[in-house]
């Protein structure tokens, strides 16, 4: 059964609808010969007969309808197939399937709202994780592209760094430093500092940078979302490093404040991730040039915006 070929499906489907090899032939622009030839390889093939002459009809056999009832199942399943392949090379009625850290949440799902505002018809799928998870969603090829902050050098990745990503040292509106001015790193390290979970790029790069410096920060608190971060520097629980674009509304409705400290705020930057190699479909191809040709400006206040 291996050997068959669509092409052989089709001169069977013709010849059950046509009852003559002549008028096979004919449908299909072959010769009489070769039509008879595919329909014997046919019965070859599988061993049995597929057609029997009645007067000057030919009909299928048992084993012959068998074989066109696949054949029918095959092509609708191509028929499905084309349809779907159409849809992928058709921007308006395809997918995007991204993954988000949640510390580029708010900010992410902002550019996708605004790309979706230009491509209403797209279907985005997203998934906001920690980097580990949206790390291992690249590698399982679950999805077409990821943003995040410094991806790892070794899986790889495609990287396209895409907005400034600055990471601000954060503490409750109260707090006895927040009128102090460059506030030595040897002073700040002593107060106790919530962190992000094994794994997560923003710890990986505020241990890395004190570490640098012969600094060890006391980790009184470990959570696993920037939310919960951000509501225990606010009760003061200690201090914490996070995106200056992620605290923006709290700091300006006065529940925290940011700390004027040396080597702050950090410039980080914001990626758009996928794999080397990817052939990404339409959709996550546009997001990619819509993140190019939507540049951010520099206003005046220090803050960023997309035009």
């Amino acid at each position: 059964m291996q050997n068959l070929t669509l092409r052989q499906l089709d001169i069977l489907r013709t010849l059950a609808l046509t009852h003559s090899y002549t008028r096979a032939a004919r449908t299909l622009h072959l010769s009489q010969s070769a039509v008879y030839l595919q329909v014997r390889k046919i019965e070859e093939e599988i061993g049995l007969a597929v057609t029997e002459q009645m007067g000057k009809k030919v009909f299928l056999t048992k084993a012959g309808e068998e074989i066109l009832a696949a054949s029918q199942r095959i092509h609708g399943t191509l028929e499905q197939l084309s349809r779907a392949l159409e849809h992928l090379r058709r921007l308006d009625d395809g997918q995007l399937r991204i993954a988000v850290t949640s510390a580029a949440n708010a900010f992410a799902v902002d550019l996708i709202a605004r790309f979706l505002q230009q491509h209403p018809q797209l279907q985005v799928i997203l998934n906001i994780a920690n980097r580990q998870e949206v790390l291992a969603s690249l590698e399982r090829n679950d999805i077409d592209m990821a943003i995040m902050g410094e991806p790892p050098q070794t899986l790889g990745l495609v990287a396209m760094p895409f907005h400034r990503n600055d990471l601000i040292v954060i503490a409750a509106a109260s707090h006895p430093l927040r009128h102090e001015l460059n506030i030595p790193l040897q002073r700040i390290a002593e107060e106790p500092f919530v962190l992000r979970e094994l794994g997560s790029g923003t710890r990986e790069a505020i241990l890395r940078f004190f570490g640098e410096r012969g600094l060890q920060l006391r980790q009184s608190l470990v959570m696993n979302s920037n939310e919960a971060i951000k509501q225990a520097v606010k009760v003061g629980m200690g201090l914490a490093v996070v995106a200056r674009h992620s605290v923006i509304v709290k700091m300006e409705s006065g529940y925290l404040c940011s700390l004027s400290v040396d080597g702050f705020p950090l410039r980080r930057a914001w990626h758009l991730v996928h794999r080397k190699g990817k052939q990404l479909a339409p959709a996550p191809r546009e997001f990619k040039t819509f993140l190019i040709e939507h540049q951010y400006v520099q206003h005046t206040d220090g803050a960023e915006e997309l035009l």
